[in-house]
């Protein structure tokens, strides 16, 4: 006797996610079943649980009896098994992950039941992918060789440029594989900056005042929202007693998170210009960044003012613009003068304590975490006195000093790697080297903490074949399986000429991410750009950071 019969299957919008509908109304899909199972009660279902996440679906389905289903996806070349829970269930909800755009996908549900586990039926559902849409980055692969390469997947934020400037209402997080496909991607109508994944699954990341969580599905989980500057916060975030939230977001062992935020400070006799012999002074408003520890109720731990810790008065090329007076501190009188511009905060997994970027001072330095004191100082020495002077690190051999800098990193071997723009390469007051005869480099230094010692053991970007030069954005991660390096060049910018220039604001910008050996001379085992020419209509893309994560499907 035949025990299986034809079972219903279909796909449909999930009661839950009703903005999803507009998306799959306006998609091609195709369904056909096959072996129904008198195990499966009614439907099976295959839904878009978001439409921020196009490349995901979630199967769901009600057995019987309590039963294991396995779940199997197949697009023609790969076939993949999706985890599944061990324990037997009647109902059944399975995210369906990695799946590429505008392919067909057939999907086989496999239903064990019985005490030896036996397969009591089993239902297929094909359906479409959709492609990407048309204001979707162009990706391109130069090199992939994945027996050489970390593995997992290659994560990045991107942000679309216009000739007014950058695009505060696109918001882009991409995940490709080893060989440069996409396989995953979010949308949204916000900034996407610092992503990072936590050990229970979800995505965290900052995006202008608002640092936020959710679910690989697309689901926000949590939002915190600076409230310093604002009357109200919006419904259903948690306030954070600062004026903004910006670069950075870790979440500590115990569950508490790190970020930068920013304060404004008044000073009545203060530099008006980094070139002006005659040093003319005048009152300025500073802002400045302060590293910050919160729980998950929005309540601050501790806080670290930069403003308390480095010298006000040292000035370098930058620290005296007026990048926050466009939107966020545009209300302050006379405007404000970008400081600090603190792009990084990492903690040493060392001794637990803080180490901090800060672009616009030249200056990556660590503070102990519990009292805020300085340890030391990595920077070109030139304007730094007083009682700073003692914890500049002395150069041991032939050195250069990073300008401009981002994402520092402690390495397994002990050592600090970072990226180093480059922009400048000078302290007032000497001249700032052009951006046309400028290059930015990925560089590795040994520091002595007890001998306040510091030593250039090796660097990527010096040597006239190598050289490059992006002005702004930069990230480079270790890699712990293979000790390669990735490395990402986030903002090429360069002119209708084709010249290299330091404005963000003014000219083209493309993208270089980047899997290299950490030898001499390194070899490229993954490359992939993102240039879309000098295109009328844009300006570019531009990257943040890029992480290599373990793959989460």
């Amino acid at each position: 006797m035949n025990r299986l019969r034809a079972a219903r299957c279909l796909i449909r919008t999930p009661r839950r996610s009703v903005a999803a509908l507009p998306l799959l109304l306006g998609l091609s899909w195709v369904v056909a079943c096959g072996g129904g199972s008198q195990a499966i009660d009614g439907e099976l279902a295959v839904l878009l649980p978001n439409e921020t996440t196009p490349l995901v679906r979630v199967v769901e389905f009600t057995t019987r009896v309590p039963a294991v289903a396995t779940v199997t996806v197949s697009d023609g070349s790969r076939e993949w098994t999706v985890p599944t829970p061990e324990s037997p269930s009647v109902e059944h909800s399975v995210p369906i992950l990695g799946m590429r755009p505008a392919t067909t996908h057939t999907l086989t549900v496999e239903v064990l039941g019985g005490a030896d586990g036996e397969q009591i039926g089993t239902v297929t559902a094909t359906f479409d992918t959709a492609p990407l849409p048309e204001d979707f980055p162009p990706i391109e692969v130069k090199v992939s060789e994945p027996s050489r390469m970390e593995p997992g997947l290659t994560v990045f934020p991107v942000s679309r440029w216009y000739p007014g400037g950058q695009d505060i209402g696109y918001g882009l997080a991409v995940a490709v594989d080893e060989s440069g496909e996409i396989v995953w991607y979010y949308r949204t109508d916000h900034m996407v900056s610092d992503l990072n994944f936590t050990e229970r699954g979800t995505i965290q990341y900052q995006s202008r005042r608002s640092l936020v969580e959710m679910d690989v599905l697309g689901n926000i989980v949590e939002t915190w929202y600076a409230s310093g500057l604002v009357d109200q916060v919006p419904a259903g975030t948690v306030p954070v007693a600062t004026d903004l939230f910006h670069h950075e977001i870790t979440e500590l062992p115990s569950g508490e998170l790190l970020t930068l935020g920013t304060e404004i400070r008044s000073f009545e006799d203060y530099p008006q210009s980094t070139t002006d012999p005659l040093n003319e002074r005048g009152p300025a408003t500073l802002v400045g960044d302060i590293a910050i520890q919160f729980r998950r109720d929005g309540s601050i731990v501790q806080e670290w003012k930069l403003l308390d810790i480095l010298d006000p008065y040292r000035l370098t090329h930058g620290s005296l613009g007026a990048f926050y007076d466009l939107n966020d501190y545009a209300h302050v009188e006379g405007g404000t003068k970008d400081w600090s511009h603190a792009n990084a905060l990492v903690v040493d997994p060392r001794d637990d304590n803080l180490i901090i970027s800060a672009r616009h001072q030249e200056t990556v330095f660590k503070i102990d975490r519990a009292t805020g004191q300085l340890m030391w100082i990595l920077s070109d020495p030139g304007g730094w006195s007083g009682r700073w002077e003692q914890y500049l690190l002395k150069p041991e051999g032939d050195i250069v000093w990073p300008y401009h800098q981002h994402s520092p990193t402690i390495t397994s071997r002990d050592t600090l790697l970072l990226f180093d723009n480059g922009n400048y390469k000078s302290i007032p007051p000497r001249r700032p080297r052009a951006a046309v005869d400028n290059y930015s480099r990925v560089v590795e230094y040994e520091i002595d903490e007890e001998a306040m010692t510091i030593r250039q053991v090796w660097a990527y970007g010096e040597a006239e074949d190598e050289r490059f030069y992006t002005p702004f954005l930069g990230d480079v991660d270790p890699l712990p399986l293979t000790g390669n390096i990735l490395v990402t060049a986030g903002g090429f910018v360069v002119n209708a000429e084709g010249l290299q220039i330091d404005f963000p604001g003014g000219g083209w910008h493309t993208v270089r991410i980047q899997e290299m050996t950490p030898t001499t001379p390194p070899e490229t085992v993954f490359e992939i750009v993102i240039d879309e020419g000098m295109a009328e209509e844009t300006r570019g893309w531009s990257v943040f950071r890029g992480s290599r994560w373990e793959r989460f499907f």
